[in-house]
C-alpha cells in the first residue's frame, strides 16, 4: 500500500468519525436508537386541482390530547395562504386562494403515542349531563338520524337498563351493533341502510353505533383517526367516543374493543366531516405517510435543530417521510459495498458484479436469509434453463433478453400468488426483487457456463449468494440502520476503508491458503 492511499485512507475514515464524535459529545446523541418506543412522523401530501377560480383545502389536525402528544407540526402552502383554526370537534387546518392549475401542500407532525384504557366502570349517581355536551352530542343530524323512526323502534327493541345504569344501557347498545350488524367494506355508509340490511361499512356502522347512543339518550360523537403501523401506510379509522359521567370512552364496533384505544390509533378529529374537503376545486386527493422513529422526542429535537446551525442544515431528520425512508436504504448500500469489497479483494471471491450481491440483499432484506436465497435460486434455475433453450434460436441479443426479462416476471407473478393462498407475507415480498438485475444475472450465468464451464459458473454463483447472505443481516439491523441515516458522514469513513481495500496489492486469503503448503516447504528446506 502506497503512502498517498495509506493517507487518503485515513483522511476519509478519520473525517468520518470526527464528525460522528462531535455529533455524540457537543450534541449528546446516542450512537444507539433508545429501547423505548419513539415517536411516529406522519405526512399528509393534499392534491388539489382548480380552474383560477378562489378554493379552499380543509384538512382535520390532531391535537394534543390523552394518548398523544403532537409536536414539530409544518405545513408548505404552495402558492396558497395557510391557517390553523380552532373548533369545538378540534383543529383544522385551512388553505385558501386561486386554486389554478394542481396544487400539493404538505402538512408534516411528530406524534408520541401510547394506548388509552378507560374501562366502563359504574358510578355511584348519575352526573347530569352539561348542556354544551347535550347541544353538539346529542341532537340529530342529516348524517347521524338519532331521530327516525326505525332508530327509535330498535332502541325500544333491545329494551335497555334504566337510565340509572348508565354502563349496562352503553353496553347494550354496543353489544347489538357489534354482533349484531355485519361489517362490509362495500355495503353503503347510510345510517338507516346500514340498521335495515344489517350490514353496512365501517363508517356505516359507526355512525349507526352514534346514532343509537344518541336515540338512547347517551351523547356519543365520531372520532376520526389513523391507524400507524411500520413499513406501510397509515389506514384511516373512525370509531365512536361515548360519554360515560365527565369522560369520553372510545369503543370500535367494527373491531370489537370498548374502554381502550390501542397505542398505534392516533386522533386526528371528530364529527361527521371527512378528513380532507376541497371547495372551489375540481379535484382533490390526498395521501398519508408515516414512519416510527427509534428515539426519545427530545432526542428527535437535538437532532432536527442542533445549536449548530451547518449541523441544523445537514440534519436527515428535517426531510419529509418519504425522503427519509429513501435514505434509509440508500444509506445502507455503502456498507454493502465495504463487504462485498472485503469478500473480492482481501478474501479473494470471485463474483458476479461489484454490486450485485448488495442489491440482491437490499432487495431480500424483508425476508429470512433462507427463503430469500431459495427464490433467488430458484428464479435463477428457471432462467437459466431458458436461456439455454432459447439458444437453440439463435435469436439476437435484445429479444432474448426481453424473453428472459418476461419469464422472470412471470416467475416473480407466480412466487406472488402462491404467497397470496398460503397466506405467507415473507414469500410475497420477494416479488419486490430487481427484476433487471436477475435477468442480466442470468444472461451472463449463461456466457460464463458457455465460456468457462458450469463449475466456474457455479462457483461465482455461490459466492455471490454468500455475499447477499453476509450482507443481508447488515440491512436488518436496526442499529445499523440508525447509525447510518443518525450520522450519515460514517459513509466518509466507509470511502476510508475502500482506498485501503483498493490499495491493497498484497496476498488475498484464499491464495494463502491454496499456497500455504508452498511455503511450509520453503521453510523446511
Amino acid at each position: 500500500m502506497s503512502p498517498a492511499v495509506r493517507w487518503t485512507g485515513l483522511l476519509f475514515f478519520a473525517a468520518g468519525v470526527s464528525v460522528a464524535a462531535f455529533k455524540v459529545v457537543r450534541h449528546e446523541l446516542p450512537l444507539s436508537p433508545s429501547e423505548e418506543q419513539g415517536p411516529w412522523q406522519v405526512e399528509l401530501t393534499v392534491t388539489v386541482r382548480g380552474d383560477g377560480q378562489r378554493g379552499s383545502v380543509r384538512a382535520m389536525l390532531p391535537a394534543t390530547e390523552a394518548g398523544q402528544r403532537i409536536f414539530d407540526e409544518r405545513a408548505s402552502s404552495d402558492r396558497l395562504d395557510w391557517e390553523v383554526q380552532e373548533r369545538e370537534s378540534g383543529r383544522a387546518g385551512l388553505w385558501s386562494g386561486w386554486l389554478e392549475g394542481v396544487h400539493e401542500v404538505v402538512y408534516r407532525f411528530r406524534v408520541q403515542s401510547r394506548a388509552v384504557d378507560l374501562p366502563l366502570r359504574g358510578a355511584e349517581t348519575v352526573v347530569e349531563i352539561p348542556r354544551a355536551i347535550r347541544s353538539l352530542y346529542m341532537k340529530p343530524s342529516t348524517t347521524i338520524p338519532s331521530s327516525a323512526p326505525s332508530v327509535k323502534a330498535q332502541i325500544l327493541d333491545l329494551d335497555l337498563p334504566p337510565p340509572s345504569d348508565p354502563v349496562a344501557r352503553i353496553q347494550t347498545v354496543f353489544s347489538f351493533a357489534t354482533h349484531e350488524i355485519a361489517t362490509e367494506r362495500s355495503a353503503a355508509g347510510d345510517v338507516l341502510l346500514t340498521l335495515d340490511r344489517r350490514e353496512g361499512s365501517p363508517d356505516g356502522k359507526e355512525r349507526l353505533l352514534v346514532a343509537l347512543f344518541r336515540a338512547a339518550g347517551i351523547p356519543a360523537r365520531l372520532c376520526h383517526g389513523l391507524e400507524l403501523a411500520d413499513g406501510a401506510r397509515p389506514v384511516p379509522r373512525v370509531w365512536t367516543e361515548v360519554r360515560l359521567a365527565s369522560e369520553w370512552i372510545s369503543a370500535s364496533s367494527v373491531e370489537g374493543w370498548i374502554g381502550r384505544r390501542p397505542a398505534d390509533w392516533i386522533v386526528m378529529g371528530r364529527g361527521t366531516l371527512s378528513a380532507v374537503e376541497a371547495s372551489g376545486a375540481r379535484a382533490v386527493g390526498h395521501r398519508y405517510r408515516a414512519l416510527r422513529e427509534h428515539l426519545r422526542a427530545d432526542e428527535i429535537a437535538s437532532l432536527m435543530a442542533p445549536d449548530d446551525p451547518v449541523l441544523s442544515f445537514l440534519s436527515l431528520y428535517r426531510l419529509p417521510v418519504g425522503s427519509q425512508s429513501l435514505l434509509h436504504l440508500l444509506l445502507l448500500l455503502p456498507v454493502g459495498a465495504l463487504i462485498t469489497a472485503l469478500f473480492r479483494n482481501l478474501i479473494g471471491v470471485r463474483s458476479y458484479g461489484t454490486f450485485m450481491p448488495a442489491l440482491i440483499a437490499l432487495a431480500l432484506r424483508d425476508l429470512t436469509p433462507a427463503v430469500g436465497l431459495a427464490l433467488v435460486g430458484g428464479v435463477l434455475a428457471i432462467g437459466v434453463s431458458a436461456r439455454f433453450g432459447l439458444e437453440r434460436l439463435r435469436l439476437l441479443m435484445v429479444p432474448r433478453l426481453s424473453i428472459l426479462l418476461c419469464i422472470v416476471v412471470l416467475c416473480v407473478t407466480a412466487i406472488a400468488l402462491t404467497s397470496a393462498s398460503i397466506g405467507s407475507r415473507d414469500w410475497l415480498a420477494g416479488a419486490a426483487m430487481p427484476i433487471v438485475i436477475l435477468t442480466m444475472w442470468i444472461e451472463r450465468i449463461t456466457i460464463t457456463i458457455e465460456e468457462e464451464g458450469i463449475r466456474e459458473a457455479g462457483v461465482r454463483v455461490m459466492w455471490s449468494l454468500v455475499i447477499a447472505a453476509a450482507i443481508l443481516p447488515v440491512y436488518q439491523s436496526t442499529q445499523i440502520s440508525y447509525l447510518m441515516f443518525t450520522f450519515p458522514e460514517f459513509v466518509l469513513s466507509i470511502v476510508g476503508g475502500l482506498v485501503w481495500i483498493g490499495g491493497y496489492t498484497g496476498f488475498r486469503l484464499i491464495e494463502l491458503l491454496r499456497f500455504r503448503e508452498l511455503g511450509q516447504e520453503g521453510v523446511s528446506r
